[in-house]
């Protein structure tokens, strides 16, 4: 039986000192390891993947268990599942779907392990006004009300 506290644990000693850290370890009912890496200062490149798969490698048996392994970093267009992933992206615009089905593009200002707080403009009528005018709102959101949330990703 593959042992995930073992898998994390030499992943963690193969990162440490680095900005990287683990987003995700899952283990497949047929034995396929997918491992998901980030990194603070931006990317995981493929030389890092590597290193990470050598060391589970080396830290598993084949002749006990026999498994496939993928070491990834977490992709442009990955959900943010954890809260460091949130901080690395304060000031940066994020799409956000609510389980309703409501969709909202913003700016993160700050986020917890509960909610994040998030900056936006709206078109309001506003008195006095003939035409709607853009108001720039704050708003905290609860992500237990939250199905997703991805940084945006923009091509200049």
């Amino acid at each position: 039986m593959i042992n995930i506290a073992k898998i994390k644990e030499t992943v963690e000693h193969k990162i440490a000192g680095s900005d990287m850290f683990i987003v995700d370890i899952g283990i497949s009912a047929d034995n396929k390891i997918n491992i998901v890496v980030d990194s603070d200062s931006g990317g995981v490149n493929i030389g890092d993947c590597a290193a990470i798969s050598r060391a589970v490698e080396e830290a598993l048996n084949r002749d006990d268990d026999d498994f496939e392994l993928e070491v990834a970093s977490a992709g442009l267009s990955s959900p943010l599942k954890m809260l460091r992933q949130y901080q690395k992206n304060i000031n940066k615009d994020i799409d956000i779907v609510f389980k309703n089905g409501k969709k909202l593009t913003a700016k993160l200002i700050c986020a917890t392990v509960d909610n994040v707080v998030v900056e936006y403009e709206e078109k309001m009528i506003v008195e006095n006004k003939k035409h709607k005018q853009k108001i720039t709102k704050n708003e905290t959101i609860m992500l237990a009300d939250v199905k997703s949330v991805k940084a945006v990703v923009l091509f200049k």
